[in-house]
């Protein structure tokens, strides 16, 4: 009887603790691929990426008749899902501000571009 019960605890025992550690395995619920659209001064769509150290990368594609309209991404998102970035066209050196939060399978934000008086707002959903 006392090996039934020694075996049934180390049988629970693993059981408990593979169960919990699944979730310290991506300890950012961030991570993956985005998708998304903005509007304001620019129009477009844009993809990124949150990698697990909280970087975030990608491109925005503007309506502009020119690939030369089309920014690049930046920043750093942090565990509360907090993005401060940058949307950053190095043909025209436009750098402007990207910010916003994500939630577990959305995002939103807003992106300023002081030095011309041009802003606008930026919404995003987790591929």
């Amino acid at each position: 009887m006392k090996k039934v019960l020694l075996l049934l605890l180390i049988i629970s025992t693993t059981v408990f603790s593979t169960s919990c550690s699944k979730d310290d395995d991506n300890p950012n619920p961030y991570v993956g691929n985005w998708t998304g659209t903005i509007d304001g001064g620019f129009v477009g769509t844009w993809t990124g990426k949150i990698l697990p150290n909280g970087n975030f990368s990608g491109k925005v594609i503007t309506n502009q008749s020119s690939p030369d309209h089309d920014f690049s991404l930046s920043g750093q998102v942090n565990q509360n899902g907090d993005l401060v970035g940058t949307m950053k066209n190095t043909t025209f050196n436009i750098t402007t501000d990207f910010i916003g939060s994500f939630q577990s399978k959305t995002g939103s934000g807003t992106w300023t571009f002081n030095g011309a008086g041009m802003d606008g707002t930026w919404n995003s959903s987790k591929n």
